[in-house]
């Protein structure tokens, strides 16, 4: 019988080359009983790390340039070539029941700084909510994702700098924490849960988790496709106290993902924090008098 590709349905087209993306992940270590409901009708077993499972949530903001067509009259063309996209992923570090045997060993610091080359290891997505109603059809027809849509707040560090406040001349400051909010779908007022990963003056490694493999179901049957980062992510590795500057809380809302991420993590510490932000492909700087 021959391999086929999952089919890619219109008006979708591959691959997706992402213009620039914003990162932050984090990353836990739970009791390996916690993930065990979430895996039990998929063909993934949880890897484990010194007896426990790796859960992780990552926010992502990023922006990609499309054409309206071959030959698409003016009528057709869309306002803007750019489109931008935030979500975020809950996941379970898995791998395939079936291929156990060809597992390497690793430990939690090799995983998370990519030293799991076979690629066997990689994402169960629990819950994806997203912004864009675009990417959330790419990812559940293309990628069996379980996306919603919902909205978010954020403030996120960035290249540009914000104004250092109470200062009548300017001086320029930068953000240096890692800060967002998943919305309620139905009620914004009331967050699914807020992250603030504040990593100032913590030491980074450079490192790449790529190629990412992401778990997901088409057509009723499981896929996996890879995520490539081009440049280093920085890594900034938790002790107990570190953790403390990952602060996790939960809203009013009433989402079956906040009711799953207690289950997953409740008592659980932040064990390592991942970042990316993609460099900048132009500048405008300060003008001067002439």
């Amino acid at each position: 019988m021959p391999i086929t590709l999952p089919s890619v349905s219109a008006p979708l087209a591959l691959p997706f080359y992402y213009s620039s993306l914003v990162n932050c992940v984090v990353h836990y270590l739970v009791e390996a009983r916690r993930v065990e409901p979430f895996l039990a009708k998929t063909p993934l077993k949880a890897a484990l790390f010194g007896g426990r499972a790796s859960v992780a949530f990552n926010f992502q903001a990023y922006s990609a340039q499309f054409s309206g067509g071959r030959g698409a009259p003016a009528a057709q063309w869309p306002a803007s070539c750019i489109g931008v996209t935030q979500e975020l992923e809950l996941n379970i570090v898995a791998y395939p029941a079936a291929q156990a045997a060809l597992l390497p060993e690793v430990s939690f610091e090799q995983w998370v700084m990519g030293d799991e080359q076979r690629k066997l290891m990689g994402n169960h997505r629990v819950f994806v909510p997203c912004d864009s109603d675009n990417a959330i059809q790419a990812g559940i027809e293309l990628f069996g994702e379980p996306k919603f849509k919902t909205t978010f707040s954020v403030n996120l560090p960035s290249f540009n700098p914000v104004r250092k406040a109470d200062v009548s001349v300017f001086e320029p400051d930068w953000i240096d924490a890692w800060s967002f909010r998943v919305n309620d779908p139905e009620t914004p007022a009331n967050d699914i849960f807020t992250c603030v990963a504040d990593l100032a003056g913590l030491r980074r490694t450079p490192g790449n988790l790529s190629s990412i493999v992401e778990y997901g179901v088409h057509d009723n049957r499981a896929i996996a496709c890879r995520w490539n980062i081009l440049q280093p992510l920085d890594t900034y590795w938790l002790t107990a106290d570190d953790a403390r500057r990952v602060a996790l809380s939960y809203g009013r809302s009433s989402h079956p993902m906040q009711k799953a991420m207690r289950e997953l993590l409740a008592g659980a510490h932040a064990q390592a924090v991942q970042t990316f932000l993609s460099a900048p492909a132009a500048i405008q700087s300060r003008a001067v008098f002439i």
